[in-house]
């Protein structure tokens, strides 16, 4: 019993020894890692971004997706059966309004003008003999009218056959672009029957639609700026012409822009994001999107004041891709923070980083 004792006493008393020697180093070293967090932190404060509030203009921007369209587009096509003798164009070059495209076999057609022009010339003699008669009142006035009826006649089968031949050569309605060809020297064609696509991609039409609620802010001739893939830089176009009546199904407003597409870089077809300045506001004050902290009952930032970071109620407006209008709660000149949000709490020491601090 009384060993068993002795050694209770003699393990609590090495507990105690061991307490007293270790707690203090352990003490020593949370407050070492604590003094070189301070440090490492700039002497407590921690360093964010900023921006000082100015006022500043700021455009309502409707967006919205479009197409571009080509200015005129159709398949050449024939009015008139026939084989297709010679191909005049070589595909995806641009041709101008009137170069000749296709020939068709005219041949039979040549012989039957060549026949009527031949008979033309037979009445035509006929009818001056008959002219010198009748005022010999050698015939009757009814056998005069009748060579002339007959000249009346193959004059306007003449007319009929000189049309059908210009037919017979397929020209270009318009200037633009030719694309593939479906037909080969030798083939039959019908009327109607494709030939080539023919597309004038200058200028180029986008279209594109708006709520119904915009037909009030008279979008005629507002710029329309947009972008495409493949292209880094910003277009411009300008809105024409609007649907007169909205579409019942999209409760959407159809609109038209024209862009001169001089250089010919665009291509019908492509997509496009487009916005329009709806209006501009002047002497707002915006700050980062970054900077805005929403709350239920509203919205917050933080402000650098005497270099801490103060938590402030605001109350904010319109948007634009980077920046947001604050309305009330904030004054021209007041500094912002906009980095290291979620690391802060109101009162905290901060230092500002970056140009102009």
């Amino acid at each position: 019993m009384k060993k068993s004792l002795k050694r209770s006493l003699s393990a609590g008393l090495l507990l105690i020894l061991i307490a007293v020697l270790v707690l203090p180093r352990l003490a020593w070293f949370s407050s070492k890692d604590s003094s070189n967090a301070v440090v490492q932190g700039g002497g407590g404060a921690l360093p964010v971004s900023a921006v000082i509030v100015q006022p500043d203009t700021m455009d309502n921007v409707l967006k919205a997706a479009g197409t571009l369209v080509a200015s005129e587009e159709l398949f050449v096509t024939t009015e008139i059966s026939g084989m297709v003798r010679s191909i005049h164009f070589d595909e995806g070059t641009r041709v101008k309004q009137g170069d000749l495209l296709v020939s068709i076999d005219d041949a039979e057609l040549q012989a039957q003008r060549d026949k009527a022009i031949h008979q033309k010339e037979l009445i035509s003699q006929t009818l001056e003999r008959q002219r010198v008669l009748l005022e010999k009142e050698a015939i009757s006035r009814e056998a005069f009218d009748k060579v002339q009826t007959d000249m009346l006649v193959i004059e306007s089968e003449l007319t009929l056959l000189n049309t059908r031949i210009s037919k017979m050569q397929i020209r270009a309605p318009f200037d633009g672009v030719i694309g593939f060809r479906g037909v080969s020297p030798g083939t039959y064609l019908q009327p109607g029957q494709p030939i080539a696509r023919l597309v004038k991609a200058s200028p180029l039409r986008l279209e594109f639609s708006v709520p119904e609620r915009y037909q009030s802010d008279r979008l005629q001739g507002r710029q329309v700026g947009f972008n495409v893939a493949g292209y880094s830089e910003d277009f411009y176009a300008e809105v024409y012409a609007i649907e007169p009546s909205v579409d019942e199904r999209t409760r959407s407003l159809m609109l038209r822009a024209l862009y001169p597409n001089k250089d010919y870089r665009l291509l019908p077809g492509m997509f496009a994001d487009l916005r329009i300045i709806i209006s501009r506001d002047f002497d707002v004050l915006q700050v980062p999107s970054e900077a805005i902290i929403p709350q239920m009952d509203g919205d917050q930032l933080y402000v650098y004041l005497g270099g801490k970071a103060e938590l402030i109620n605001v109350r904010t407006g319109r948007r634009s891709e980077k920046t947001v209008a604050v309305t009330e709660g904030l004054a021209a000149g007041d500094t912002v923070i906009t980095s290291g949000i979620l690391q802060l709490r109101s009162g905290m020491p901060v230092s500002l980083q970056g140009a102009g601090f």
